[in-house]
């Protein structure tokens, strides 16, 4: 049952790739399974008329049916010549389709939930490893092919048994009969294997090829021999490699008594029917052409068996396919669709208007009222409790020390996890309720780890907002805006520049370059609409001059909209409208830079202590007038009521 839950699978996605090719591959498959066995009759028919031909000469009956038994098998080996230079091609081009939906359908299962979380099931993770890991290996560019194989030869196999009927039923049963009982063995022993190499040993092996895949890297290179790590890297792939084998070799030694019955099986079922065979034969009650006839059949029955390499490829596809298409369902993608019609929607969202009716548009209000989150079940929380408001057109720094909960409050905002209780709302909606694509249009995001697109320079600002894709305008003002204007001329190709140096005529940014274009890709948003902007600790590998001027200038470039920056730094992010300090999961501290130093609690025990480790760093302090002409107020209360800059408590 399960192999064919697997078969089915695999014929869904070859469906999804080209259901035309399907079809003539099919008929293609069918007629390339019955040529064998009309040879195989065309040669009866030469063999038993060719003793008389040479008697009678070739103008006697017999001579005639020589020359057509010859014609005949002359024509079944042209055919299959022919036929399997045609299958070749088809397969080809199917080969090259499937691939392109097993990515693209791999591609949507992950970038269909809006949930970060659901990616981090241990399940789902398992099933996207492996199906990284085979699409690696290329085994899907061979899955036709193979199958093409496997199917024909079932067809030859099962026409040869047909063909023993006339000679007696039982040799057909007898014959097929004894290829079950070796498949099922060889099979059983091929998925335990594969089962182990997916479960116990899947995590080991992917482990291998990362140390692998290390001592070949150029980057890791230099720290490989300052550290002396060669023999370590070589040891430790050695023994996580034999581990993971070894998992699979016990798996498949359990099986070995079924490969030996499977064995016997064979060997016995053929004596019996071969020795039928000659039994006659010497007995006068079977011709000689009958004999070539049941002889060549009886031994093709052989086609029903395992079928080696083809056979362990379309195991193994199947077996992928399976599991992607259970990520699919687990993810609840969409199912993949042609690669024409996913062009004509990429293109029809890079048309689309970003001032459309149906998009707000202005500074976002945020709103968390009773926010306890965890990222395990039964865990401790992470946050606890948390209410905040943070009014439209504000600019909040939210501070704390490592494990504070700083990031999660982001992703919460940022709809990528959901509370375990209470909830979070975006201009007065519950972020649960609203869609992926509305999220996106209000949100502009800068995170710690920014992604660095291997691609042109035009991606990498316009992903902001994908409306502005083909305006370069709007990107040249976002460029500009974050002080990369010169970039944009010192690139050879422009635009189209890749920001990568593994591609024609590509270049590598220096890391202050980076984050320039990253503050570039956040302004796109807001030019396409975005009306919240978060810097989430994205300058952690600068100093901290460089990190004041970039948080400065992105203050002084989001004025109208709701900004949230993230910093253990204290210094870059004082001239926020509102600084808010997190510590254990709770707001202890709520207020602007002046209100929380006159507190002297935490905010302004981490602010001397960081400017006394800095000082020489920060002797010219930059001044910018601050974004409110009223000022914060603060109240000190019980922890979590905290609104429109007033303080909760201090520690």
């Amino acid at each position: 049952m399960e192999r064919l839950r697997h078969a089915k699978a695999l014929l869904i996605l070859l469906w999804r790739a080209d259901r035309h090719l399907v079809i003539w591959m099919a008929l293609l498959t069918v007629v390339l399974g019955l040529l064998p066995n009309a040879t195989v009759l065309a040669t009866g028919v030469l063999v038993t008329a060719l003793p008389d031909a040479v008697r009678d000469g070739l103008d006697s009956p017999a001579g005639r049916d020589a020359l057509i038994g010859l014609t005949l098998v002359t024509m079944g080996f042209f055919a299959s010549g022919v036929g399997l230079a045609v299958a070749r091609l088809l397969c080809e081009l199917m080969n090259t389709r499937l691939m392109q939906v097993v990515s693209h359908t791999a591609g949507r299962a992950c970038l269909t939930p809006r949930l970060v979380s659901e990616l981090d099931d241990p399940t789902v993770m398992g099933e996207l490893d492996a199906v990284r890991d085979f699409e690696r290996t290329g085994l899907f560019l061979q899955t036709s092919w193979a199958l093409r194989i496997v199917v024909s030869m079932r067809i030859a196999g099962a026409g040869a048994a047909l063909i023993l009927l006339p000679f007696a039923w039982w040799a057909p049963v007898v014959l097929v009969c004894g290829w079950l009982v070796a498949n099922r063995g060889s099979s059983r022993w091929l998925e335990r294997g594969f089962a182990t190499a997916r479960t116990e040993g899947g995590g080991r092996l992917r482990r291998a090829e990362y140390l692998r895949g290390l001592a070949l890297r150029p980057d890791a290179a230099k720290e490989l021999r300052v550290f002396g790590l060669a023999d370590w890297i070589n040891g430790q792939y050695t023994a996580t490699w034999l581990q993971a084998m070894s998992a699979i070799w016990r798996a498949r030694k359990t099986n070995v008594r079924a490969l030996a019955l499977g064995t016997g099986a064979i060997v016995t079922s053929h004596a019996v029917v071969l020795g039928a065979l000659t039994w006659e034969a010497v007995h006068g009650r079977l011709s000689v052409g009958a004999l070539t006839i049941y002889g060549l059949a009886a031994l093709g029955t052989s086609e029903l068996g395992f079928l080696g390499e083809p056979h362990w490829r379309v195991a193994r596809s199947a077996s992928l396919a399976h599991q992607l298409l259970d990520l699919e369902k687990r993810l609840g993608a969409r199912p993949s669709v042609p690669a024409a019609r996913a062009r004509a929607r990429v293109v029809h969202c890079a048309e689309r208007d970003p001032r459309a009716p149906d998009v707000a548009t202005g500074p976002v209000d945020i709103r968390l009222e009773g926010v306890t989150f965890g990222y395990r079940a039964g865990g401790p929380p992470v946050l606890s409790n948390l209410d905040v408001h943070i009014p439209a057109g504000q600019s909040i720094a939210i501070v704390g020390a490592n494990g504070a909960g700083k990031t999660t409050l982001i992703k919460l905002i940022c709809g990528l996890y959901e509370p375990t209780a209470g909830r979070v709302l975006l201009d007065g909606r519950d972020m649960r309720t609203l869609d992926a694509a509305t999220l996106s249009a209000r949100l502009g995001v800068i995170f710690q780890n920014f992604v660095r697109y291997e691609l042109p320079l035009r991606e990498n600002v316009g992903f902001g907002s994908l409306p502005l894709l083909a305006q370069e305008d709007q990107l040249a003002a976002a460029l500009r805006a974050a002080g990369a204007a010169d970039l944009l001329a010192d690139l050879p190709r422009g635009w189209d520049t890749v920001l990568a140096r593994g591609y024609p005529g590509g270049v590598d940014l220096s890391g202050g370059q980076w984050q320039k274009v990253a503050l570039a890709r956040a302004l796109t948003a807001v030019r396409g609409g975005a009306g919240l902007l978060i810097l989430d600790e994205p300058t952690a590998n600068l100093d901290v001059r460089a990190e004041v001027d970039l948080f400065e200038r992105f203050l002084d470039l989001t004025r109208d909209i709701t900004t949230i920056l993230v910093s253990h730094r204290l210094w870059s992010v004082r001239h926020a409208d509102r600084i808010v300090v997190l510590a254990d999961g709770h707001v202890v501290e709520d207020g602007d830079h002046e209100t929380l130093m006159a507190l002297e609690g935490r905010y302004a025990r981490m602010f001397r202590l960081q400017a006394e480790r800095f000082d020489d760093t920060h002797t010219k302090r930059p001044s910018v007038t601050a974004r409110r002409d009223e000022p914060t107020r603060v109240r000190v209360g019980s922890p979590g009521a905290i609104s429109d800059g007033r303080q909760a408590s201090h520690a």
